[in-house]
């Protein structure tokens, strides 16, 4: 069975041994650490963290002992940016300190380490590393399933509106999943591409009107 890929960055060796041991503590899970100390660029380190085949990124937030020079939010936050829903964690010993430092949006995803000194907090933890992924595999798969289905009966028949409003979600969705596709200047640039996009708001606002008169 594959195992979930659970990657970690901490600047201190006791914490990335402790996490490690809490996480491998069920045989699905394998984690992969990425180094970082005063020298790391922190746009290299997020080149490599989204280059990587990790299913999760789960990030200590005082990064600053050592003389990194950024904390563990902004790494998140810099993921968040370009994959908004990637599962991704801020692990921290002092959670009052780190809410007011971090995007509302991603206020949920903080967690608390002193789970790790509990049995059953420790479990739910990776249980919910397990849900986070899993959730974030079945909403692609959906996603894949549903724009296939209707792109095939588009080429068939005319889509009703509810119809083109689940193509055009499907569609957004999967182009979020990795905002740098968007930036592609040759995609940007297909007239098809443009044609059909225009299309879909169009059968969008349709669909606000019509609810708008209901």
């Amino acid at each position: 069975m594959a195992k979930y890929l659970i990657g970690y960055i901490d600047e201190k060796e006791g914490e990335r041994i402790d996490f490690a041991n809490l996480i491998t503590q069920e045989d699905m899970f394998e984690v992969v650490m990425f180094d970082v100390n005063q020298n790391t660029s922190l746009d290299n380190l997020i080149e490599e963290i989204l280059a990587s085949k990790i299913h999760c990124i789960v990030v200590d937030y005082h990064l600053s002992d050592i003389g990194v020079q950024f904390e563990g939010n902004e790494i998140i936050e810099r993921i968040h940016k370009i994959r908004p829903h990637f599962p991704k964690i801020i692990y921290t010993a002092k959670e009052d300190k780190v809410i007011p430092e971090v995007e509302n949006e991603i206020m949920y995803m903080i967690n608390d380490k002193s789970i790790k000194t509990d049995t059953d907090r420790s479990r739910n933890f990776r249980h919910k590393l397990k849900a986070l992924i899993d959730n974030y595999n079945e909403d692609i798969s959906k996603a894949n399933e549903t724009l296939q289905k209707l792109k095939e009966k588009k080429r068939m028949e005319p889509l009703n509106i509810d119809e083109e409003n689940q193509l055009f979600i499907a569609k957004k969705f999967l182009m979020s999943i990795d905002t740098r596709i968007i930036d592609i200047h040759e995609v940007l640039e297909q007239k098809a591409y443009i044609d059909e996009l225009h299309d879909a708001n169009k059968k969008v606002n349709e669909i606000l009107s019509k609810y708008r008169k209901a």
